[in-house]
């Protein structure tokens, strides 16, 4: 809710021995608050990073109207969560390869590197130029009225491949880039896994891990460089959206990862259902445009009109998934037998549509049916549990801990709100859980662990076991934290 006055807060840089004092007019918008936050942190507001704020005593504190005034003894303290600049770790993690490689390099080896060496250079000359030119730009205004509120740009049909798949040097996709330790591996197969600790290339290498450790590289005659290709793609085709994002895909996917891990129902798949859950996870958000279905249907965008109003987002981002895996250089399913991939596309197809939140009552239902007499060799049975656990997947972050998934909902809330300043400003209606004025973070969240998450992961541990303590509690942990937190609000 919007203040009556300014507001004056007083902020420490983590990592810097400064004190920034930014002042909050009661009529800006939240987006606007958190580029004055980005610009005391000296970074781009377009970089892709996250800010943790927190009080003097390590509380997180959401950025925005809600913040109180404060005293210079007593500063919030600014955290840069994950890598602002993933361009320079691309970068060094190349100039890593390149050492290592250089010691036992051929004539054509060298040739290589040194391609790569100047790629690398070229890089660093654009990017030291980008940030110049930002430096330079005026600032942006501070006030901004709804009519100068852009209309989000119409998402175009995914009748061709949505974009073209890099082509890697071959020095780097014939090589692992990364070497995990046993401690690491270990970690991934964790539902408690920090995704800002990696950036999103790294994620490149942790995904590979997953496809091997899971055996469907070997099951499927998967060729490496193709799985490259393939990841690059994927990370290419999602958009720069505060939440909707390829982190996002990363955390799912690894949710669903650690899930079947921790539950062992992963020795009780076929290699067939573990592709399925895989790729659905992996794809089950791509080309996503950061407005919900509602959005879709009601400004009756391109979307809602080839799909016909029914889940127009989910059916384009099975439809963007099945158009990378057409292109040669990203099919990464070449070698799977045809009777085999009809079954896998058939089932990743209903699992990416069952994330659509407007059929979670149906599904719920015939779960809660089949799970009475569950039958891991029944194929409709088989079919619900993998759409129960790529749902849970993909509202999981209260599984990880609170600072791990507390900035996940500031993400969340960035993108509804976005959304509905929008629809205001065009006349559309607005749902009252995406409205800045009428929503708080603590509601938002008390609402949906209780009424939603938990009763979806509780009817999926009817059929998969040891989920209470590694999984169910963190949830309701989840829900105290923000019942806590609703407390004190009143």
């Amino acid at each position: 809710m919007a203040t009556q006055s300014t507001t004056t807060v007083y902020v420490k840089i983590d990592g810097a021995n400064r004190l920034e004092t930014i002042d909050i007019p009661p009529n800006c918008t939240v987006d606007e608050i958190k580029s004055v936050f980005y610009s005391a942190a000296e970074i781009p507001d377009d970089s892709g990073c996250i800010l943790k704020l927190t009080d003097p005593t390590g509380v997180i504190v959401p950025i925005g109207h809600g913040l109180d005034g404060n005293t210079k003894d007593e500063p919030y303290l600014l955290k840069v969560i994950g890598d602002n600049l993933m361009n320079f770790g691309l970068m060094q993690s190349a100039l890593d390869e390149v050492t290592a490689s250089a010691q036992q390099a051929s004539p054509a080896d060298v040739q290589d590197l040194k391609t790569g060496i100047i790629s690398l250079k070229k890089k660093l000359e654009e990017m030291e130029a980008g940030i110049a030119k930002k430096a330079a730009a005026p600032p942006a205004a501070v006030v901004r009225t709804p009519s100068s509120f852009s209309a989000p740009v119409a998402v175009e049909p995914a009748s061709k491949p949505v974009r073209k798949p890099i082509t890697l040097n071959s020095h780097y996709t014939t090589k692992p880039k990364y070497i995990l330790t046993e401690e690491t591996k270990e970690y991934i197969r964790s539902p408690s896994f920090d995704n800002w600790a990696w950036d999103e290339n790294e994620l490149i290498g942790l995904f590979e891990f997953i496809f091997e450790d899971l055996g469907l590289i070997e099951e499927f005659k998967i060729d490496v460089v193709t799985l490259k290709k393939f990841l690059i793609a994927v990370k290419d085709s999602y958009n720069n959206n505060p939440f909707h994002n390829f982190k996002h895909c990363f955390c799912v996917s690894q949710m669903m990862f650690g899930i079947i891990n921790t539950t062992k129902v992963v020795e009780k798949l076929k290699p067939i259902d573990k592709l399925i859950l895989l790729l659905s996870t992996i794809g089950h958000d791509l080309d996503h445009p950061g407005f919900s279905n509602t959005y879709q249907i009601n400004a009756a965008t391109d979307l809602a009109i080839i799909y016909n109003d029914i889940s127009p987002l989910e059916n384009h981002h099975a439809a963007v998934l099945f158009t990378i895996l057409s292109n040669p250089e990203t099919n990464l399913l070449v070698n799977v037998p045809d009777p085999v991939y009809r079954d896998a596309r058939k089932n990743i197809i209903r699992c990416i549509l069952a994330t659509d939140m407007a059929k979670h009552g149906e599904i719920m239902a015939a779960f809660k049916k089949a799970s009475e007499n569950f039958n891991f060799d029944d194929a409709e049975h088989k079919s619900l549990l993998l759409q129960i656990i790529v749902k849970c997947s993909d509202i999981s972050n209260e599984v990880r801990p609170t600072e791990v998934a507390e900035p996940w909902v500031e993400s969340l809330l960035n993108e509804f709100f976005n959304q509905s300043d929008i629809e205001k400003a065009q006349g559309l209606p607005t749902a009252p859980f995406m409205d800045r004025d009428k929503v708080t973070k603590a509601g938002a969240q008390v609402g949906f662990i209780g009424y939603v998450m938990i009763p979806l992961y509780e009817l999926a541990s009817k059929v998969l076991p040891n989920m209470d303590e590694a999984i169910i509690k963190p949830i309701r942990d989840s829900l105290t934290y923000y019942k806590e937190m609703l407390e004190k609000t009143k």
